[in-house]
């Protein structure tokens, strides 16, 4: 059987993002009144927010809401992230060296190319566009077409 496509994660893997999420959540966490140490955090990130927020937080506490139709206190949260992580982070993240290069080695030996991630369909952009790989891609996912985030364990 041959290979016919490669899947890549991004943050992480493409991206050098990581400390600025385990950054942008701790401060998010902070902002609702939470500390929660960095190095916590850190070994967390890689988690989709769905899989990342149980490890700190009950679920009763994640699904506190304001009543009525207002989002609950885990939304509130995920939210705050995402802008502050848009605003505060998407310009200092810098691409992993030659990541171009690997992708268009991989399109010359005929195999497709898909991301994979997390991320929103907004970080996915800036994150494609500082890799310079848009003409490479055949494929795509984000944390909005999936029912739930990646899961991986560290064991």
């Amino acid at each position: 059987m041959a290979i016919e496509a490669v899947i890549f994660d991004i943050d992480g893997t493409l991206v050098d993002s990581v400390d600025f999420h385990a950054q942008s959540w701790e401060k998010t966490f902070q902002h609702f009144g939470h500390q929660i140490p960095y190095k916590q955090i850190r070994t967390q990130i890689g988690k989709g927010s769905d899989k990342l927020m149980p490890v700190f937080f009950s679920v009763e506490e994640l699904n506190e809401s304001d009543g009525g139709r207002s989002p609950t206190k885990g939304e509130r949260m995920r939210d705050y992230r995402r802008e502050l992580y848009k605003r505060e982070y998407h310009p200092r993240i810098k691409a992993f060296p030659q990541v171009r290069e690997l992708f268009l080695r991989i399109k010359a030996d005929g195999k497709r190319i898909a991301l994979a991630s997390s991320a929103t369909k907004d970080d996915l952009a800036t994150y494609t566009q500082i890799l310079n790989v848009e003409d490479l891609l055949d494929a795509a996912t984000t944390t909005t077409e999936v029912e739930s985030s990646k899961y991986y364990s560290c064991r």
